[in-house]
């Protein structure tokens, strides 16, 4: 078991930071891990604060890299995991995903390869479907496609029914529903307990929560309203069972969606960057999506040039 520092990056695809009002499904009371993590009450362009405690920093950062258009997910993840403005390589945004321009970057210095494939862990879990489609066709999504270049292994439903893997919906119900085996479904509170438990054995933990950028381009507010409490649940049970002591948690997104349901694009928002944990003070100066890369190296004593 390590006793070295560790950060665990909470990717959540699609959220923004927009104006409050009937589109927008953060502007309602309830979302206590939100506020509790963010220190501020709503996760809305004009109650979202700039946060710069001990241990904790709270900033909206810009998605849009430099670039005309709407941010997408293929360039704003590699940029995530690469610390290069991957949308400026590829002269354009596109996605889902990665550009050709960003897949020698992608191999030459994402995060898992840069932290070490024996210290990385990419918790999702992923059916048998999936392998089989990706495959096929030589499609891998940004966190999957940074698994093969690094060497990190890409969990399966197996290593979810032993407890070594989470699902991206975080309790198991929709992972249940698309895959072709039985999927029992956990709690949020469960699923942190198993985070936590890979913080302790991995100096950089990741996963990934796709269903809000789904729930936004579907303009579906109950399902909206559902992610959102689902997430909120987890990140309460996360400030219950993280280490904050010696683990860093990074929670941030690609671009903006979810916040604004009046539309079915993604949206050129800022989006929050949370932070709470030891690390913390390595991503007060962050602007954009290619600082978070930095950051979270830092907090481990890495650099991008290691």
């Amino acid at each position: 078991m390590s006793t070295e520092s560790s950060v665990y990056f909470f990717f959540v695809d699609g959220i923004g930071l927009g104006p409050g009002g009937a589109h927008n499904p953060f502007d309602r009371d309830g979302l206590e891990g939100f506020s509790a993590l963010s220190g501020s009450d709503r996760l809305i362009s004009d109650q979202f604060e700039e946060l710069h405690e001990s241990g904790a920093v709270s900033r909206a950062i810009d998605a849009n890299l430099g670039l005309e258009g709407l941010p997408q997910s293929g360039t704003g993840q590699a940029t995530l995991f690469t610390g290069v403005n991957c949308a400026e390589l590829a002269g354009r945004h596109y996605g889902p995903f990665p550009h050709s321009t960003s897949r020698p970057v992608l191999k030459e210095r994402n995060l898992f390869g840069m932290v070490g494939p024996e210290r990385s862990a990419f918790a999702n879990a992923y059916p048998e479907r999936f392998f089989r489609w990706a495959e096929q066709r030589d499609r891998w999504p940004t966190t999957t496609r940074c698994c093969l270049d690094s060497g990190v292994r890409i969990r399966t439903l197996d290593d979810l029914r032993s407890g070594d893997a989470i699902a991206a919906d975080l309790t198991g119900r929709g992972l249940g529903a698309v895959a072709e085996s039985p999927v029992q479904p956990i709690s949020e509170l469960e699923t942190a307990k198993r985070i936590a438990g890979l913080t302790r054995s991995h100096r950089l933990v990741v996963s990934e929560y796709f269903h809000t950028d789904k729930a936004g381009h579907a303009q579906d507010h109950q399902k909206a309203d559902s992610c959102l409490l689902s997430i909120d649940r987890y990140l309460q049970a996360l400030i219950e069972t993280l280490d904050f002591d010696s683990t860093t948690l990074v929670l941030t997104s690609d671009h903006g969606n979810l916040e604004d349901l009046s539309t079915k694009t993604h949206t050129r928002n800022r989006v929050p960057l949370i932070v709470r944990g030891p690390g913390s003070t390595h991503f007060r100066g962050v602007k954009d999506l290619t600082g978070v890369y930095h950051g979270i190296l830092a907090s481990l004593g890495l650099s991008a040039s290691a």
